[in-house]
């Protein structure tokens, strides 16, 4: 056990005895994939703002702000009313209440595109749900999507290769319904789209780094070619602008689906769009049931929470300090002489190690091995992230998700405690 690792145990005694519990009664351990960590996971007890506290009483300033969910941090007061309030005027009545209304009215005022739109339980549920309505609309079977794109964790969205769909048990009827195509590739789009005539729908990721050209390009593409063209704005919708990637790009996709800020921090979902596309759900369509659908604890938070973005510039002020992070974790980056970069677009902050970047370009993406790229080794990370986390940041080292209230101080020692991390690393002769 190295220094960084024994500080770690030091610091976390309380959370060792719930790993070793939790390892009994999850398969892996943890209830998702992205909370395993060496040697344990650290267990969270509360949040407040841009902060959050373990069993331990360790703070963070929190960067993975419930997987994106948070952009107003956390126990907002106005949401924590409006959920207290529904909480005690009943969970669940068995029937429409006046906050799924308040809040789909939300939704289509912030989003142009969508004129109509369904609720389902989470972003999973929603591209399930949108790729449902572009087949039976089109009457077309195949879902044209992006290598390396997540889409949820349905079986269409997992679709990759035939070796790793059946490592994960999707049938083959499933996998011959996807069709993957390279990435940031107009021509290639253009070619698939040409020679087939069995697509439904192309998907696009909204918070996939890409060209704007691009993103605009494949729109045109698919307006020629009659293909809907679905958006993926889980993570991008209320984040990107008030309307998500299509906001900040000028697009109008044909469907999109929406999670995370949607619900302000608690489960749901959406699919939106053109009203004859969601007009597939229905007599003789898509019989669409889901027990918690608009439920009237994340409907009251949800219709509370997109009534704050849309009033008080909420991801401008997100984005705003997202550029002071950058900037300020690319000077130490340079001070220390590693080679890499603070980059991304909005409020998500992505940082790369050994491998170059235009810091100047938020479209940019690393150059890869072949131009002379060299990441860093994953044992590297892995250690970076306890190192962080021994300094007070909650994130990955590679990955930052802000919200609108972390303020300039926040910013100033977190690029402080991210650089005492890189320190430790060096010092352990990782980097």
């Amino acid at each position: 056990m190295n220094r960084i690792e024994a500080k770690f145990v030091e610091m976390h005694p309380q959370s060792k005895p719930l790993a070793d519990k939790a390892n009994g009664l999850f398969a892996q351990g943890v209830t998702h994939v992205s909370r395993q960590m060496f040697p344990y996971p650290v267990y969270m007890e509360r949040g407040s703002g841009p902060f959050k506290w373990d069993v331990d009483g360790n703070k963070y300033i929190d960067y993975k702000t419930g997987h994106g969910s948070m952009i107003l941090g956390q126990a907002h007061p106005a949401i924590v009313n409006a959920v207290q309030s529904q909480m005690a005027n009943g969970t669940h009545l068995s029937s429409g209440t006046r906050f799924e209304v308040e809040w789909g009215d939300a939704v289509c005022r912030l989003v142009p595109s969508v004129e109509k739109l369904r609720f389902v339980g989470s972003g999973t549920e929603a591209l399930m749900m949108a790729f449902k309505m572009a087949r039976v609309f089109s009457g077309k079977e195949k879902i044209v999507k992006f290598a390396g794109a997540f889409h949820g964790w349905s079986d269409p969205a997992y679709v990759t290769d035939p070796e790793t769909d059946r490592q994960y048990g999707i049938p083959t009827g499933t996998s011959d319904s996807i069709i993957n195509a390279p990435p940031h590739d107009l021509d290639a789009i253009d070619e698939i789209l040409t020679a087939r005539d069995d697509i439904a729908a192309v998907v696009f990721q909204g918070n996939d780094i890409a060209p704007p050209e691009f993103i605009r390009g494949l729109r045109e593409l698919t307006k020629i070619h009659g293909i809907l063209l679905i958006f993926d704005e889980v993570v991008s919708g209320f984040r990107w602008s008030n309307a998500g990637c299509q906001g900040r790009y000028g697009i109008t996709p044909d469907l999109s689906a929406f999670a995370k800020i949607l619900a302000g921090g608690l489960p749901g979902g959406c699919v939106g769009g053109r009203a004859d596309v969601i007009d597939t759900v229905g007599e003789g369509g898509i019989r669409h049931p889901g027990t918690f659908n608009a439920n009237p604890l994340s409907a009251a938070a949800g219709s509370t929470a997109l009534g704050i973005v849309e009033r008080d510039g909420v991801v401008e002020t997100a984005e705003k300090q997202a550029v002071r992070l950058k900037d300020g974790i690319n000077k130490v980056l340079q001070s220390m002489e590693i080679p890499g970069g603070a980059y991304g677009v909005s409020s998500i902050v992505m940082v790369s190690l050994g491998t170059p970047v235009d810091t100047d370009d938020p479209h940019a993406v690393p150059v890869g091995v072949e131009q002379g790229g060299r990441p860093v080794a994953n044992e590297v990370l892995d250690q970076l992230q306890l190192a962080i986390i021994n300094e007070g940041l909650w994130t990955h080292p590679a990955s930052m998700i802000l919200s609108a209230t972390h303020s300039d101080h926040d910013i100033d020692e977190t690029v402080n405690k991210y650089e005492a991390g890189l320190q430790a690393v060096r010092s352990s002769g990782l980097i």
